[in-house]
């Protein structure tokens, strides 16, 4: 029985062994390739240089949404950039140079109702635009501010802050007086009034932003005072709907609600220019309130006799000054003295070019031109109108934006104003769409050579690639005035000897004549 079991016991065994040496080679294989992933892993997260570890450089860090990183930069962004707007004169410039060409003096909006493929009515367009000029003057509710100027707070509010917002105020309100017979006003906001650490995540309501299940904005929590009133302030807030409210936003990241102030990338760079040219100011100071010194003469010379020249001890003429003024002549010298000018090495050379190249890089981080910025305008034509060309897309991309988020929304909400209060009525057929067709006229790229410019719209429009109404409107003209001035001229000088307007065929060949002369000159 115990050989049988033993026997049994060895069959057993040896029906096992290769099983097992299957399930560790197996293992080994797993193991192999196991450890062939890892080391690929390894290999793919160093194939970059920037992911790899250094000693000198540290690695960037993700620190989460969007929203996540307003909410813990957000309001000391605002106050950095308020603060050098307001004592750092690049930051200034920048700032005044971004309103300037994006918003300019104020985008007007030139009225064009029509039905769908039909002409402009004329009568109902000058309506509407009689009614907007009106408007313009008091379009806010403290009757502080025209359009124009209304729009230079909004987007450079925008710029400085990352954010700023309006409220529509349409038809009667209790205690408002609109100014003007369309009623219809707008609020300026402030990005303080909108706070950013009201969170309720019950009614899902993030940095003061209440949000629908898709992240839509459907209301914003507003205070009913500046938190920067000072003692009286109450942190109370009111609940505004969203269609009432419009904001105009720096955003960079999808799904993000809250802006950012354009200044964040370039502020350390203002701050270094601001603390270097400080220390250069210092530095020239001191150099100028240093100017000479006496190198003495023989040390025998300084005994207890008196000064040859005065009479008076050595001694007690140990320290003496010199009053420089235009041709002085030193002449109370001893023998063997004589003055040496300090030279102070300043005011430093390399200052200029220094600053100019982190302008350079200001302006490059601000979406901002170089030499509006350092007021540097030095360089040939071709290199002038190429700086132009290629910032002007960023000032045309800001200018949509700004026309989109603030231009559009007032304008609609305008012409339901004036149809509310029957300042216009509405055309039997029309839809209010066709009603609120309008143009929006934006700052346009400046002539650095008006000739050149001139030279080449003509040809354009000679050509047919461009309509009169386009060039004017490239010039910043409202091409319904601009025919209504001529007509008026030609009235004035009617029979006069005044030129008149020459046969447009002649203009052309004179034009094209022009054209070449200048081709035939040297290149700059």
């Amino acid at each position: 029985m115990a050989g049988l079991t033993a026997t049994v016991a060895r069959e057993r065994l040896q029906a096992l062994i290769p099983t097992d040496h299957a399930v560790i080679a197996a293992e080994a294989r797993h193991d192999q390739t196991r450890r062939e992933l890892d080391s690929a892993r390894r290999v793919q997260a160093v194939v970059h240089e920037a992911t790899r570890p250094s000693r000198s450089r540290k690695m960037a860090l993700d620190h989460g949404s969007g929203d996540r990183i307003v909410g813990l930069d957000a309001k000391q962004l605002r106050d950095s950039a308020r603060a050098l707007c307001r004592d750092h004169d690049v930051a200034r410039t920048v700032l005044s140079v971004l309103v300037q060409n994006v918003v300019g003096s104020g985008i007007d909006v030139i009225p064009a109702p029509r039905r769908r493929g039909g002409k402009v009515d004329r009568g109902l367009a000058q309506d509407l635009r009689d009614a907007w000029d009106l408007w313009w003057d008091r379009p806010e509710v403290t009757w502080q501010h025209d359009f124009g100027k209304s729009q230079q707070l909004l987007f450079g509010g925008c710029a400085r802050d990352g954010e700023s917002f309006f409220q529509d105020l349409t038809g009667r309100i209790p205690y408002l007086d609109h100014g003007t017979e369309v009623p219809f006003s707008i609020e300026m906001l402030e990005a303080d009034l909108i706070p950013l650490d009201f969170n309720d995540e019950a009614r899902n309501i993030r940095q003061g932003v209440e949000r629908n299940a898709w992240g839509r904005p459907v209301a914003w929590h507003v205070y009913k005072q500046h938190p920067g009133d000072g003692l009286y302030w109450k942190a109370e807030t009111k609940r505004v709907p969203a269609e009432f409210i419009c904001q105009l936003a720096n955003i960079d990241r999808i799904h993000q609600v809250r802006g950012l102030s354009m200044f964040a990338p370039v502020m350390n760079r203002l701050r270094d220019i601001q603390d270097y040219e400080d220390s250069e100011r210092i530095a020239a100071k001191v150099a100028a309130s240093l100017c000479a010194q006496i190198i003495k003469g023989d040390a025998s010379g300084y005994g207890s006799s008196k000064d040859p020249v005065t009479g008076q001890a050595l001694e007690a003429a140990a320290y003496r000054a010199l009053t420089m003024v235009p041709g002085m002549i030193g002449d109370d010298l001893l023998p063997g003295e004589q003055i040496e000018i300090l030279d102070s090495k300043r005011p430093n050379p390399n200052v200029a070019v220094y600053i100019n190249d982190q302008l350079r890089r200001v302006a490059g981080g601000t979406s901002t031109s170089h030499s509006s910025v350092s007021k540097n305008y030095d360089g040939t034509y071709s290199a002038q109108r190429q700086e132009l060309v290629e910032q002007w897309g960023a000032y045309a991309m800001l200018g949509e934006f700004f026309t989109a988020r603030t231009m559009r929304p007032i304008w609609t909400r305008f012409v339901q104003a004036c149809l509310l209060a029957r300042i216009v009525r509405l055309p039997r057929g029309w839809t209010q769409r066709e009603l609120m067709a309008a143009i929006f006229v934006r700052p346009q790229m400046p002539w650095i050579d008006p000739l050149k410019e001139a030279l080449a719209r003509g040809e354009m429009e000679d050509r047919g690639w461009q309509a009169p109404q386009q060039n004017i409107l490239l010039s910043g003209n409202d091409p319904e005035e601009v025919l209504r001035l001529r007509e008026d001229w030609r009235d004035q000088t009617a029979g006069q000897s005044t030129p008149q307007d020459t046969n447009p065929d002649d203009t052309r060949a004179s034009r094209r004549s022009l054209a070449r002369a200048l081709a035939l000159k040297e290149p700059e």
